[in-house]
């Protein structure tokens, strides 16, 4: 039987002659398929050869437009979208530059370029999160733009303040980058120069306005906030952060900044928890660990964990400050003595490697800087400096040793791991209170000059030239020049620079205090208007011959002025007499008191440096190459001098005295008994070289005693540049404490009286770094502005060059409040007599009205003198002027200890202080609400000791050396 065939049954054979059809035609085609592509890949590839060279040539349009039509056609090509953002970034379209460059896949060749890229037109943009993101993006693919991104992660973290973070990540980079020295100078940079904080203020807040929102930019100006004291506002900030990225790391470090700062312990707990186990770096981690057992009062936990992390890192000079401290509180002195040692060494080596670094970093001097790095504790650093000498010198066998030596050093600290964890500190009991509060009586003060008839502005004579002295002048002595019990005020005057010596200046002005809050200028009928002549710089006030009137010593450019005061409101011109004319090179401030005592009142004058006004040296800013002022060390020193009063001469003794000053450029000192063995001492401020601390050994000898005694630099190692002193006892112990002003970004210095001759740098516990890091302070002194007791902090600030927008020029005055622990700037509730900005310099406290509250006078350069009057509503008072019979007639080296109200203040009758200027002689002591002085002693310079008992408040006492009870003081109010 024949079966047939239906259409279905043929279904298959005919699929499958179809598809031999089609694989025939396929076949066929293939060639010409393959033909197409390469064709079309052959026009890519000319095309972007061609953009190459567009580009390459600078015909960027050209180059733009074709790269355009290429992507159009490769969407995900690499290299096309890289090269198309470089051309949209040449043609000033960053937003079309980083579109394009965030579209280069991560599996091209060109991505970490494009990714670096567009990390660096994220910061520019404001945009700090997908800088971060993209910059690490970048780091983690390898290639010839790692050196870039690394550099522009480093400039993020900065800018964010993240500085510890920034710290480590150049301490990496050592053995990342090819070459190491740009890392090596910014690591000392972080240390050693000022943080930019006007230039960073100004760079966060226009990110703020184009990325409102941006975690990493809220964190950036949370920590701007924490570094300037702000903590308020960082704490808001910072809360901005959690509710962005919860889980933070970074911000989790920055609350356990903000917390310390504000000596919360919950928020530290808080804060380790969230970072938990290797959260810090090994320094951060013991650096909290000390601080812990520091607010547990746990001294014996606190020593142990300073002294493993002072042999982890010998570089720390900071934790070595604190270990002395701790090693005088509990009376180990010789442990005291060796730290103190060993920190001088490393402040010299630190000085050391400042001017190497200064002078330049070639290859060249690789190894001195090797060297030097390692003295200083340095270790990573000094192997990266070894490493860049032995390619420069391959020869030289010293580098091999020494990278062995140090090798063996870093890979032991690698080790140490117990630092890291924290967890022990994370719970805890009850928190802390904080120690800072506004004071009782808020401070009140005005600026009254004008209303007071007290018109004058320090002409600086400012030049094109940008001589040294016109940066550097305006002096003010408050002194009752007639005895009416008021204080009259002197300012002397600049004028142009250099002065014509053939012109008399009758710049200087003297100012009668009238009585009613008001000002008269007598410069005239004083008879000083004929004797002022020259560049004027500062005032010294002293009763040189012990007849009750106060005299006049004034530094001018090249010369000294004595004016004795004739007892009936004129002055007479004694320069000559008492041995003082002729050349005198440049001297700035000076001291009177009896350092010998004989009786009289001796005088130490300060020098700075041997500037040649005909042969300027020029010194130009190294950005914009305009001309500036010259930093102190790139001119020599002059030496400061010491004249012994003869009665009716004063003798220069500077070197029999022991008085050795190589090198020190001074600007401020102070007179007074600094070891507490009766005999007055002096301490002098240098600008950028160590301070001086000239111990009287008795006869007229001294013995420079400046690093043992821990105040020649301060707790983070090398010398300042100071400027101002102030001297008393802050924290109420009855040893007289010592603040520094200095250059911006270096903090006013604060160096607590341990005993015993020794000083221990307490910026950072007290509060004042803080507040006076982004300030350049001059003229300063201790005072009770509000009358509570507790001495309190006056600073005038401004800064000696004009970099704007990097640093401010003009600078508000600062007033800080003390409570006996700590200062707590108060500045703002002052008003705008503080908060004006002015290029500050001179600062003279005293009681103007003898109303029982401290006033100010304050002179800026080139705009008109502010009068600070107190006007705040504080506690009772008493203010006592010494009258030295044996003693010298000033009292100028006696001590006062008083009681009142359950409390027992000391002061110190001192000569100097300030920046070139006098304060009021009178001792004004805050009786808070005491309304009866128990006791007073005064212990006189020549020995004797006179006991005062059941004394009236809120009037004036003149205290006679040996009567048995006090007069009424004139200008005062009698008792109430």
């Amino acid at each position: 039987m024949t079966r047939r065939t239906t259409a279905d049954d043929q279904t298959p054979s005919r699929w499958r002659g179809l598809g031999r059809a089609i694989a025939r035609l396929v076949l066929a085609a293939l060639p010409l398929v393959a033909a197409g592509w390469g064709w079309q890949e052959w026009r890519f590839r000319t095309g972007l050869a061609a953009a190459r060279a567009e580009y390459s040539a600078g015909a960027i349009d050209s180059a733009r437009d074709r790269l355009s039509r290429l992507a159009d056609h490769r969407p995900r090509h690499g290299e096309t979208l890289y090269l198309l953002g470089l051309c949209e970034q040449a043609m000033g379209r960053p937003a079309a530059a980083r579109d394009a460059w965030a579209r280069v896949p991560e599996h091209s060749p060109s991505f970490g370029e494009a990714a670096t890229r567009q990390a660096s037109i994220a910061i520019a943009a404001g945009r700090y999160q997908e800088a971060e993101d993209r910059a690490l993006a970048a780091l983690r693919v390898p290639g010839p733009h790692e050196e870039m991104a690394r550099t522009v992660f480093a400039l993020l973290l900065y800018l964010e303040g993240r500085l510890d973070e920034y710290r480590d990540w150049l301490l990496d980079g050592l053995d990342a980058e090819p070459d190491p020295t740009r890392n090596l100078v910014e690591l000392w940079q972080l240390d050693a120069a000022p943080y930019p904080l006007e230039t960073t203020r100004a760079a966060l807040v226009k990110a703020s306005r184009a990325s409102p929102n941006d975690p990493r930019v809220l964190l950036a100006r949370a920590n701007l906030a924490i570094r300037s004291g702000a903590h308020d506002e960082a704490a808001r900030l910072l809360d901005a952060c959690d509710r962005l990225l919860p889980d933070d790391p970074a911000t989790a470090r920055s609350r356990l900044s903000l917390a310390i700062a504000t000596d919360d312990l919950d928020g530290a707990r808080a804060a380790l928890r969230r970072l938990g186990p290797g959260g810090l770096s090994r320094s951060r981690a013991l650096a909290v660990r000390a601080w812990f057992a520091s607010k547990r009062g746990d001294p014996d936990a606190e020593r142990a964990v300073l002294e493993r992390w002072i042999e982890l890192e010998p570089s720390n000079q900071s934790a070595l400050e604190r270990l002395i401290g701790l090693a005088v509180a509990t009376g180990q002195l010789d442990r005291a003595a060796e730290l103190r040692r060993r920190k001088s060494e490393l402040d010299l080596a630190f000085e050391t490697y400042r001017g190497l670094i200064g002078r330049g970093t070639s290859p060249g001097r690789a190894a001195e800087l090797a060297r030097t790095a390692e003295a200083l504790g340095r270790r990573q650093e000094a192997a990266a400096w070894w490493r860049l000498h032995q390619s420069y010198a391959p020869d030289d066998p010293e580098p091999a040793r020494a990278l062995a030596r140090l090798g063996a050093e870093i890979a032991a600290v690698e080790t140490e791991t117990a630092a890291f964890d924290l967890s022990d500190l994370a719970p805890g009991a009850a928190p802390l209170a904080p120690e800072t509060s506004l004071p009782s009586f808020l401070p009140s003060f005005a600026d009254e000059a004008g209303r007071a008839g007290l018109r004058f502005s320090y002409d600086s004579g400012k030049s094109p030239n940008r001589q040294m002295p016109e940066t550097m002048g305006g002096g003010v002595g408050l002194l009752d020049c007639d005895g009416d019990g008021l204080l009259d005020v002197y300012l002397v005057q600049g004028g142009p620079f250099p002065p014509d010596s053939a012109r008399p200046n009758d710049g200087d002005r003297l100012f009668r205090n009238l009585g009613d809050a008001s000002f008269e200028d007598v410069t005239g009928p004083s008879g000083l208007a004929g004797l002022s002549r020259g560049y004027g710089h500062g005032v010294a006030v002293g009763d040189i011959d012990n007849d009750g009137d106060p005299d006049l010593f004034l530094t001018r450019w090249r010369s000294y002025a004595l004016f004795l005061n004739d007892g009936d409101g004129t002055f007479s011109d004694a320069t000559d007499a008492f041995g003082l004319g002729g050349d005198r090179g440049w001297p700035t401030s000076a001291a009177f008191a009896d350092l010998d005592l004989d009786g009289d009142l001796d005088l130490y004058v300060c020098h700075y440096v041997a500037w040649d006004p005909e042969r300027p040296r020029p010194c130009a800013h190294p950005e914009t190459f305009e001309p500036v002022y010259c930093a102190p060390l790139v001119v020599p020193a002059e030496a400061d001098r010491l004249y012994r009063n003869d009665g009716d001469r004063f003798v220069d003794v500077t070197e029999e005295a022991g008085i050795v000053d190589r090198d020190g450029r001074g600007l401020g000192v102070v007179a007074a008994d600094v070891d507490g063995d009766t005999l007055v001492d002096l301490y002098v401020a240098n600008d950028a070289t160590a301070n001086f601390l000239f111990r009287n050994l008795g006869g007229l000898r001294f013995e420079e005693v400046g690093m043992p005694a821990g105040l020649a630099a301060n707790a983070s190692g090398g010398f300042e540049g100071s400027m101002g002193i102030a001297f008393g006892d802050l924290d109420g112990d009855a040893l007289p404490e010592l603040a520094v002003t200095n250059l911006y970004g270096e903090s006013t210095t604060l160096y607590r009286n341990l005993g015993r001759g020794i000083f221990v740098d307490q910026t950072e516990p007290s509060g004042l770094g803080i507040a006076s890091r982004f300030l350049l302070g001059f003229g300063m002194g201790f005072l009770d502005f509000d009358n509570d007791g507790f001495l309190d902090l006056a600073v005038a600030n401004g800064h000696v060059n004009d970099y704007r927008p990097d640093f401010p020029y003009a600078m508000p005055a600062q007033l800080l409040a003390g409570d006996g622990r700590r200062l707590v700037d108060v500045t703002e509730q002052a008003g705008p007599s503080f908060t004006t900005p002015r290029v500050g310099r001179a600062l003279a406290l005293g009681d103007l009205d003898n109303d029982g509250r401290v006033d100010g006078v304050l002179v800026p350069l080139d705009s008109p003198v502010a009068l600070l009057r107190n006007r705040t509503a504080g506690g009772r008072f008493v203010t006592f002027r010494l009258e030295g019979t044996e003693s010298n007639r000033d009292g100028v080296g006696a001590r006062v200890t008083l009681e009142a109200g359950g409390r027992r203040q000391v002061s110190w009758r001192q000569g100097g202080g300030s920046y070139q200027s006098a304060h009021d002689g009178r001792l004004h002591f805050g009786l808070g609400t005491a309304d009866r002085i128990d006791s007073v002693e005064i212990r006189w310079p020549s020995g004797r000791v006179d006991r005062l008992e059941d004394l009236d408040a809120d009037t004036g006492y003149l205290i006679r050396e040996g009567a048995p009870a006090p007069s009424p003081l004139p200008g005062f109010p009698g008792p109430p």
